[in-house]
């Protein structure tokens, strides 16, 4: 599996002033199996860094594989994730709206005959 970070990191302020988080956003992409040529899929990865002076770095992340078989959706879905700065702990919940406004979207195209 090969993993690419997607864009810079996220960085801000948490508990009030007292910590720092960082955000890294990954697209990941993987072959679907032997014998399948080269169709690939793609996934998404998120890691938090949470810092807080005087503590250790808690770290979060969150990996969903092989859920993309198109660059362009797995990249279009990273940049709305990323703008709206999504944690690990959302990335499920997000996947899913993500995925349900698409096939919602198919379907209406079907029934206009776009």
């Amino acid at each position: 599996m090969k993993k690419e970070q997607y864009g810079k990191e996220i960085s801000y302020s948490n508990s009030g002033g007292k910590g720092d988080c960082i955000l890294r956003y990954y697209l990941t992409e993987s072959t679907v199996g032997e014998g399948y040529g080269d169709i690939k899929c793609y996934g998404i990865e998120i890691d938090k860094i949470e810092r807080k002076p005087g503590m250790r770095d808690m770290r979060e992340c969150k990996l969903i594989d092989g859920v993309f078989f198109d660059l362009d959706a797995a990249s279009n879905f990273l940049s709305k994730i990323k703008s709206s700065r999504i944690e690990p702990i959302e990335l499920k919940d997000e996947l899913e709206k993500y995925i349900c406004e698409s096939v919602k979207k198919t379907r209406m195209e079907a029934r206009v005959g776009i």
